[in-house]
């Protein structure tokens, strides 16, 4: 999978501020603040999340790290637009959202999709949430946050950073 690695650190970091015991507000849990529905879901559908744990754990960091991956790549290979910033997106608020919000964009541009956001604001005792303006902001955020996590430019090969695998101790249980 050609995937943005340090964009999920940095999603997780939005979500949850890397705390595995995190719940919000409307009761997303963990790591990636998944939603109790969302997250049986994932357990039922990936047979490695099912390896892990015979339920669903959003708390227990190994089960929500790779169901955030593996939920990103769900949405990146079924949004409409092809594009890691609106598998972000439909993460943060609903694939069927942002598929709505690009037909009626008729566009994959960013800024002509994020015109056609048409969502509620809803009124707290500190002011209002624009739940347009946390969405489109949401793949913004994560990519600010996951540059921290970038071990080597984007020009520059991965393979580069690693160590040959000559140089790594022998396992002697498994006979190498």
């Amino acid at each position: 999978m050609d995937a943005p690695a340090h964009d999920f650190m940095g999603q997780i970091e939005v979500e949850s501020n890397c705390t595995a015991s995190a719940t919000g507000i409307t009761g997303d849990i963990g790591l990636g603040q998944f939603t109790p529905g969302t997250a049986r879901w994932l357990q039922g559908k990936e047979r490695s999340l099912q390896n892990i744990a015979i339920k669903a754990q959003p708390q227990n960091p190994r089960w929500a790290i790779r169901a955030l991956i593996l939920y990103d790549k769900y949405l990146y290979g079924n949004v409409s637009c092809k594009d890691w910033h609106y598998a972000f997106r439909a993460y943060n608020g609903g694939m069927q959202t942002i598929d709505n919000e690009i037909k009626r964009a008729g566009s994959c541009d960013y800024k002509t999709v994020e015109a056609k956001c048409r969502r509620k604001v809803l009124k707290t005792a500190t002011g209002n949430l624009d739940f347009c303006k946390v969405n489109i902001g949401y793949p913004y955020k994560i990519r600010a946050a996951g540059k921290k996590y970038q071990a080597v430019s984007v020009s520059e090969p991965v393979a580069t950073a690693r160590k040959p695998k000559a140089n790594y101790p022998r396992n002697e249980v498994e006979g190498e």
